[in-house]
């Protein structure tokens, strides 16, 4: 059986396994000492005793580690949650009143404010493609709703196979489709009640005579289903770079239209690899139903409502995807419209060899309303072998510098300089590199059934040997990344950093 075995989370900083950061504060905390002594040599007690407390406190926060983060990491989070509180920035109101249903603008809150719809049709020229163009950022976003059989009850062979042809699909997406405009892309994998029962009401329509007992039994067994039933969806978003498909755009006219032909032609070939990687996909979804994706998301309640819709009037009207309101409320959960939200981030991966359904159980063993969003982007070549040399000739410098001093070398630096030569192999063979994510974000309709299921969410993450933190201060944030199919949550690739 095939078992995957990630490396170990990178604890290297910039010397010596510290950041800067952390240096900084180490050497401002000597510094205090050193002024603490001369004070309580020149008999000033009171004044060494604070100079002597702050360098204990630079100290502590320099080295300590909180929730799988420095301390000094944390730093810039609450400052930027306190001044956003400041500035009354932590609350949204009022979008969807404000909204005109002939405007293309997307009222959404925060980091997402800025999209827009784009207006695109297929190549049958009758069915909408729901494109979000984001001005500011240049990109375009588009998600596909994919329909995959039940891996975990498949054989050991077919396990294989759709795990080398999705292998194939990441290089594809990486390669090729990297070259063409693409940015990133994220599997959304969200869970809802399914407060329609699909199944009992294709009981009711499909069935020819309901006055036999097999009849009874069935509907007995659909109606008694119908509180607990779940509806999993699965959506692939991907996001293009405009900047990249400038010259394409040109050509085509430089217009709206002309952003919109161009993505719609990378889009057809992305679904074509999706489906030749044994994966049904139902289509690029309409602005109706992306819009009820983002509106269901931010208003749970309404969900009922949205499933019982006809076919012709499916959906939420494109300019009521955002919430009525939304605030983060303390520093761990986030609140929009009927539901609360928190936001957990898996920062360590299995550091044991796991097989390739390990994430079954985070799936299948929770009941609650959830989504698992996993998000992507592919490192270019030349970036990612700069990144590996620079990550190899950082660790044979401590090495060296540790060797000379004399200082251990623990089994977890060991496992992580394996893991940079394992990732300078595989890049050597072809594989590609990514910088990813991974974030769920649990949604319920009270703060202490919320508190449950996030419990149960961690319990489920822990025995799958994730470790997980809330993200805290960044609620409003990792909303967006791990609740919305927009492909959102990663920190922007700067120089040949990756």
């Amino acid at each position: 059986m095939t078992q995957f075995q990630f490396p170990p989370r990178s604890t290297r900083g910039s010397i010596m396994g510290f950041s800067w950061g952390q240096i900084g504060m180490a050497v401002a905390g000597v510094i205090c000492l050193v002024v603490a002594a001369n004070l309580l040599a020149a008999g000033r007690q009171g004044a060494a005793g604070g100079m002597l407390l702050a360098a204990l406190l630079l100290l502590t926060v320099g080295l300590l580690r909180l929730r799988g983060r420095r301390v000094t990491e944390w730093a810039p989070i609450v400052a930027g949650a306190l001044a956003q509180r400041a500035a009354r920035q932590d609350r949204y109101r009022g979008g969807v009143f404000a909204a005109d249903p002939g405007s293309t603008h997307l009222h959404l809150p925060g980091p997402a404010a800025g999209y827009r719809w784009l207006p695109a049709f297929a190549a049958d020229g009758l069915t909408e493609v729901g494109l979000l163009h984001h001005r500011r950022e240049n990109t375009v976003t588009a998600a596909l709703l994919c329909a995959g059989s039940n891996l975990v009850l498949a054989d050991t062979s077919v396990q294989q196979q759709r795990l080398s042809s999705w292998a194939e699909v990441l290089n594809l997406l990486g390669t090729e489709y990297a070259d063409a405009g693409l940015n990133r892309w994220a599997l959304t994998a969200r869970a809802v009640p399914d407060a329609g029962n699909r199944a009992q009401r294709h009981l009711v329509q499909a069935a020819v005579d309901t006055d036999t007992p097999a009849y009874r039994s069935l509907a007995e067994l659909t109606a008694g289903a119908a509180p607990s039933t779940q509806r999993h969806e699965v959506y692939l978003s991907v996001v293009f770079d405009t900047k990249k498909l400038s010259a394409e755009i040109a050509d085509a006219g430089g217009t709206d239209a002309a952003i919109a032909t161009v993505v719609l032609d990378k889009l057809g070939g992305v679904r074509a690899a999706v489906e030749e990687a044994g994966v049904d996909t139902v289509g690029w979804l309409t602005p109706r139903q992306y819009a009820a994706v983002l509106r269901t998301q931010f208003d749970p309640e309404i969900q009922p409502h949205v499933d019982m819709r006809t076919a012709g009037a499916g959906g939420v009207a494109p300019h009521m995807a955002g919430p009525v309101a939304a605030e983060s409320v303390g520093w761990s959960s986030y609140r929009h419209d009927s539901g609360f939200s928190q936001t957990l981030w898996v920062y360590e991966m299995p550091r044991q060899p796991v097989a390739m359904t390990w994430m079954t159980a985070l799936f299948t063993r929770t009941t609650g309303r959830r989504a698992v969003t996993l998000v992507a982007e592919p490192v270019p070549a030349q970036l990612a072998q700069l990144a590996t040399r620079r990550d190899k000739v950082a660790r044979a410098g401590d090495e060296v510098t540790k060797r000379k001093m004399r200082l251990v070398r623990t089994a977890r630096e060991d496992e992580e300089a394996r893991s940079v030569e394992q990732v300078d192999r595989e890049q050597a063979v072809g594989h590609v590199r990514y910088r990813y994510a991974i974030v769920v974000t649990v949604t319920a309709g009270s703060e202490e059934q919320l508190r449950h299921d996030v419990r149960a969410i961690k319990r489920v993450l822990g025995r799958t040997g994730c470790q997980a933190v809330v993200l805290y201060g960044e609620q409003d944030q990792g909303f967006v990344a791990g609740a919305l199919p927009l492909a959102r949550g990663l920190k922007p690739m700067r120089g040949w950093w990756a």
